[in-house]
């Protein structure tokens, strides 16, 4: 080999070398993901399943890199993505309390329509977020709902410690209104059979985003961050996650 050869070839190897810094070296990747929120995260057999957990596998798993997920209560959820051990909690809300606490990529990992429900013999119609002021309305705790909703004190909140409780106490009279997502919903009235026919949609408010939360303490966390933005644009551009959504919207009584 050529001094010149050899010249050429460590600088071959120094380009590769940057190009897989970029990306996350061969490791195991440990998430907490939400327990109790199907279809988009949720428990079936003991292992974590959903919308979400298909999407963060697609982003993530590649040649050398595995990825686990610990489906794990809310609470306990963001508790862990405090700590090395994991990279991080989904499905989760954004807000100025978290921010120091987390980091945040600039994406969401999902977007949905969050919608006002009420018993099914009230005559309301197209509610929103103003309508709902100085009125009681059922949220579950610690989820978000944007961050309007969730800074308008005029709202008196009533919490749950699960979504369907939240549901129960309408159907008893107990509160006049709740917000939740729309696919969530559809997937617990379709398991619970006594709430149908009680509950019925009368408005909706923006959009909402759910993120993940990302461990700071983890040391791979800034190319964890870089590489979620990566992957959900290509999953985006793709349509793979259009495709993704459109199985689970179809699977979501299962």
């Amino acid at each position: 080999m050529t001094r010149l050869q050899l010249t050429v070839w460590v600088v071959l190897i120094g380009v590769s070398s940057l190009v897989v810094a970029k990306n996350l070296a061969p490791c195991e990747l440990l998430f907490a993901s939400e327990d109790d929120w199907y279809p988009y995260s949720g428990v079936r057999n003991g292992e974590a399943v959903g919308l979400t957990v298909d999407i963060m596998r697609a982003i993530y798993q590649r040649p050398g890199v595995s990825v686990r997920f610990q489906p794990l209560s809310y609470s306990r959820c963001m508790e862990v993505a405090r700590t090395a051990r994991y990279a991080g909690c989904f499905t989760t809300s954004r807000n100025d309390f978290y921010e120091p606490y987390y980091r945040y990529a600039q994406l969401p990992l999902l977007e949905g329509q969050i919608r006002i429900y009420s018993r099914s013999n009230r005559p309301e119609r197209d509610l929103d977020m103003k309508s709902l002021e100085g009125q009681e309305v059922g949220v579950v705790l610690s989820y978000g709902y944007g961050k309007e909703f969730d800074a308008n004190t005029a709202i008196r909140k009533e919490y749950s410690t699960r979504e369907i409780n939240a549901f129960r106490k309408l159907k008893a009279g107990r509160i006049p209104y709740v917000v939740a997502w729309e696919g969530t919903v559809n997937h617990m009235l379709q398991q619970n059979p006594d709430l149908r026919g009680w509950v019925q949609p009368v408005g909706k408010l923006a959009p909402g985003p759910v993120y993940v939360s990302f461990s700071r303490a983890h040391p791979d966390v800034e190319r964890l961050v870089s590489r979620f933005d990566e992957g959900m644009a290509q999953l985006r551009k793709s349509g793979q996650l259009r495709q993704l959504e459109s199985r689970w919207q179809t699977n979501s009584g299962d």
